[in-house]
């Protein structure tokens, strides 16, 4: 399998490419600075934007499907996410049959908890672009797949139990070791597709 990851150097795409390798896929990466990217076998690294439709197209290529790592990494990037999926639809407009896999927050699932209310003030630009990136990814016609993770942590992993529509119960955190392994394992498997997951460690 040949996957394009977009969002390699966060957290979750540094995971995501490790272990698409381990399993040996091929991975083409869009990044912004090349050099932070260790050159390795079955690993091609395109320099541009996630936000640059043309660049994005570029790095498509004959890859079976794209993986969207991406992050907030500040608050200045209210809309990225969302800018980020619109770029990527226009670049795959004439190929509507290429799984897309995203990560979104499980934040965004329906909750009475005080707790999830709290964080989605504390959090609500990074939520609104969350949720405007959905909007964008669900009225498209691609094989989509939203991941909603809940809190993301650098602790060992755990493997991950997922539900369509829903957080699994006990959704408090997962390791970005197993929301990675999520990721390749619906690339691999095309089981979600077209659908909402919550995730949570097993």
């Amino acid at each position: 399998m040949h996957i394009v990851l977009i969002g390699a150097t966060g957290r979750t795409g540094r995971e995501v490419l490790a272990q698409a390798l381990c399993r040996s896929y091929r991975v083409t990466e869009l990044v912004r600075t090349p050099k932070a990217i260790e050159p390795c076998l079955d690993l091609t690294v395109v320099e541009g934007s996630a936000l640059n439709d043309g660049t994005i197209a570029a790095a498509l290529g004959d890859t079976d499907v794209v993986i969207s790592a991406l992050g907030h990494r500040s608050r200045r990037e209210s809309t990225m996410l969302r800018d980020a999926a619109s770029a990527m639809l226009r670049a795959l407009s004439e190929q509507t049959t290429r799984p897309y896999i995203v990560v979104s927050q499980g934040l965004l699932f329906t909750s009475r908890s005080p707790v999830v209310s709290l964080m989605r003030a504390l959090l609500a630009p990074i939520v609104a672009d969350s949720t405007a990136m959905e909007r964008v990814v669900q009225s498209s016609n691609l094989e989509w797949t939203i991941a909603r993770p809940p809190r993301l942590t650098p602790s060992a992993p755990r493997g991950y139990r997922a539900t369509r529509n829903e957080l699994p119960k006990g959704a408090w955190s997962l390791a970005f070791a197993d929301l990675a392994a999520f990721l390749l394992d619906a690339a691999e498997s095309g089981a979600y597709r077209r659908s909402v997951v919550g995730l949570a460690h097993a």
